[in-house]
């Protein structure tokens, strides 16, 4: 990979009592023996019959209480999370979804209901055997259409800023490449300071003495160097930072409960973001190693981007007798663009990675989020033989925050290439633009990045937190907010905020 002038970070803990501390880990569980009972609560929730699920993990928590089955009773709590966010989302009838979508687009007609739910454009469940409608379908409705999304004045005002931010972006890397000699994949950085908080009050902290706290803390890639915790309150709190090979970014605390007052932990952590400008001359990649490590761990077959002959055979019919893995991963990014739809899907997100596949999910529905839609694109290119990835972490354009995945495929010489097929499909369909904005809009998320985003997972988004969590998560799929237990005990109410601001001038500890 070219990196031009770059000099790779090196991650430090400013806090020398940190990084001389150990990770204080659990000792390894015994292995969960198989539990007849979860299976059977796993397969009720799967067939949305909530009320069944919900009366067998709570059977299941009462009957692990002792020390040795924490493992097991977590994983009911974590199915009771579930189930709670599901409910909370399917729980409209078709007379309260009609009467939102007709404040929403303009006085929409029953005719055009019955039409949207024939096309599937409305997502219902039967669920414990009544039909209801899923609440965020007003939301999703906007994606299936360019012109819905204009009846939608409101939402389609902001997403013309957010395309037109990427527009001024791709015009801006154009000069920055015309007035620049050799290529540089990654340019012109900005300082920021990554600021995460959580305030905990005291009635709302379980009994016990200490509070444990796993906060989301920057990965090293080229496009975010010199990562540097900078700041920590409370004093001492911190106990470990991940290093720069690490597969999750967790900065790991412990914090004395407090006795009268709220709890408050506070981390600043500093880092360099560059822009990503991949300038790739397809017939000059060379052939991949397939026998190397990186070739047989990114193009093999895994739970949720799960090659299947239908999902190959689907790929192979988009590349054709393409044999370039540049151009092969752009038709299949095209394709995706093209035919799977942006949808929020979140709150059965953590169902589907628990006892379903992502990829398979999107290659039936063709609807899903940042997360699905990724690993689905990902399994298309691992199944013509390009090695895929997908990563997650918080990103931060001017005037919004979110959380988002995307991918990467990977091209010998040029190294690991960003693929961002949720904001390009989005980006691209809103009313205003015109074709060639819309066109410039998809070459943009094929090659280039914006830096306002920053790596906190890399390729697994399920992964255990380090060390291990003994109570529910309160999502399980993507790390990007903190968790909190006390003594074992998850601690659900809390305000976790997060910024992400470029340093001030004046502040030299920022800049240094």
């Amino acid at each position: 990979m070219k990196t031009g002038n770059i000099v790779l970070g090196v991650l430090a803990c400013a806090c020398a009592v940190a990084t001389a501390l150990p990770i204080f880990a659990d000792p390894p569980a015994a292995p969960k023996p198989p539990s007849g009972l979860y299976q059977k609560a796993v397969k009720l929730e799967e067939a949305h019959q909530f009320a069944r699920a919900e009366e067998v993990y709570r059977e299941l928590v009462r009957r692990c209480d002792g020390e040795q089955a924490w493992r097991q009773r977590r994983d009911a709590e974590q199915g009771l999370l579930r189930i709670e966010d599901m409910r909370a989302k399917f729980c409209w009838s078709e007379t309260q979804l009609q009467e939102q979508l007709a404040k929403t687009y303009g006085g929409s007609q029953p005719s055009e209901f019955a039409e949207w739910e024939r096309r599937g454009w409305l997502m219902s469940w039967k669920v414990d055997g009544r039909k209801f409608y899923y609440n965020t379908n007003v939301t999703n409705l906007q994606f299936f259409d360019t012109a819905l999304m204009a009846r939608n004045e409101s939402a389609a005002k902001n997403f013309l800023k957010f395309a037109r931010l990427f527009l001024d972006e791709s015009a801006k890397l154009d000069r920055l490449r015309a007035a620049g000699g050799a290529p540089q994949y990654y340019v012109d950085p900005v300082r920021f300071v990554f600021t995460t908080k959580v305030v905990v009050k005291q009635s709302d902290l379980p009994p016990g003495r200490v509070v444990r706290a796993w906060f989301p803390y920057p990965l090293l890639t080229p496009a975010t160097q010199n990562i540097r915790t900078v700041s920590v309150q409370p004093a001492g709190a911190l106990k470990s930072c991940p290093d720069v090979e690490a597969q999750i970014g967790i900065a790991y605390l412990e914090a004395p409960r407090p006795e009268k007052d709220d709890l408050v932990i506070e981390m600043k952590v500093t880092f360099d973001a560059f822009h990503t400008d991949f300038q790739i001359a397809p017939d000059a990649i060379p052939p991949y190693d397939t026998q190397s490590e990186l070739y047989r761990r990114f193009t093999r077959s895994e739970q949720q981007m799960a090659l299947t002959k239908p999902l190959r055979e689907l790929a192979r019919s988009v590349v054709g007798r393409e044999s370039n893995p540049y151009r092969k991963a752009r038709l299949l990014y095209d394709w995706v663009c093209d035919n799977v739809k942006y949808n929020y899907v979140w709150c059965w997100r953590d169902a589907t990675f628990t006892y379903g596949c992502a990829s398979e999910e999107v290659r039936q529905r063709r609807v899903g989020d940042c997360v699905i839609q990724s690993v689905f694109y990902a399994a298309l290119c691992r199944s013509v033989g390009i090695p895929a990835r997908v990563h997650n972490g918080p990103i931060f354009p001017p005037g919004m925050k979110n959380d988002h995945v995307w991918a990467e495929v990977y091209f010998p010489r040029y190294g690991w290439m960003p693929v961002d097929v949720t904001y390009s499909e989005v980006a691209s369909m809103v009313p205003g633009l015109t074709d060639v904005e819309r066109r410039t809009i998809r070459d943009f998320f094929f090659g280039r990045m914006d830096r306002w985003r920053l790596f906190t997972q890399r390729n697994d988004l399920t992964q255990e937190l380090v060390p291990l969590k003994r109570s529910a998560r309160r999502r399980t799929t993507m790390f990007v907010t903190a968790e909190l237990e006390c003594d074992g005990q998850d601690v659900p109410k809390r305000a976790y905020t997060w910024s992400c601001e470029p340093a001030s001038p004046t502040d030299a500890a920022l800049r240094q």
